[in-house]
């Protein structure tokens, strides 16, 4: 519990005692106290998050950092919040500051590749990432994420490795599979990616992507039939995301 004075003070949850701002030890029975006042911070700012209030939980978590810039878990926090509202550079800054305290931290490694994506900075992205699987060689989401990064940066071969252990992991990420036809497509490997595409439209029915990757694959091969009606699939899909939105 703390209480407003000349500044903000902490209440021993030991013997009562109120101690000053910057004290980390009560001065009465000598509890360490700056845990509880990190964790009260803390929990403050992901209520206010989970119930929509931003500005609030940002508030929380600056005035943490003021008396701990190097904690790990409130700069990660805070970078999410960044992360969330689109200040891609804020948050990359806050992600470096929580590994630079805490170098292990796996998913400060995940987050930060991911802004680094969708910062467009492929290479810092890709470094990330696979710092993230050093750590944790079977992060399903650092496999997929990292080989997004890498078909986008043009590292096909190792791309694929990615993707595939992506859905080893985990089989409901659906894209993978259309990722894998791209890849097979563009290395001149059509029946792997027809063999993709196909995983792609059976186990997410509609998927236009696919679909039209497929009918070209079919209109290539001069079955002008087969494609034309993979077009309309694509086509009748089409409208009807539209009539929904």
């Amino acid at each position: 519990m703390t209480e407003s004075g000349a500044g903000e003070q902490l209440r021993c949850p030991r013997c009562g005692h109120l101690a000053a701002e910057d004290d980390k030890f009560c001065a009465e029975c000598g509890m360490f106290l700056r845990d509880a006042f990190t964790d009260q911070r803390l929990l403050l700012a992901l209520v206010h998050e989970k119930e929509g209030r931003s500005k609030e939980a940002r508030h929380e978590l600056e005035r943490l950092l003021e008396l701990e810039p190097d904690h790990a878990l409130a700069n990660h926090q805070l970078g999410n919040l960044y992360f969330h509202q689109g200040t891609l550079e804020l948050a990359i800054e806050r992600y470096e500051k929580a590994l630079a305290a805490a170098p292990e931290f796996v998913l400060g490694h995940y987050d930060l590749g991911v802004a680094w994506y969708h910062r467009g900075n492929m290479p810092q992205a890709i470094r990330a990432l696979r710092n993230c699987l050093e750590i944790d060689p079977h992060y399903n989401a650092a496999h997929y994420r990292l080989a997004l990064a890498l078909f986008h940066a043009g590292q096909l071969d190792e791309a694929l490795e990615h993707f595939e252990q992506a859905i080893t992991l985990t089989p409901e990420y659906l894209m993978a599979n259309y990722h894998l036809g791209v890849i097979h497509e563009r290395l001149d490997q059509t029946p792997a990616a027809e063999r993709s595409f196909r995983r792609s439209i059976d186990e997410a029915v509609g998927e236009v992507s696919s679909l039209y990757h497929l009918a070209m694959l079919f209109k290539a091969r001069g079955e002008d039939a087969q494609a034309e009606d993979l077009l309309k699939s694509a086509r009748d899909f089409g409208t009807k995301l539209k009539i929904n939105d």
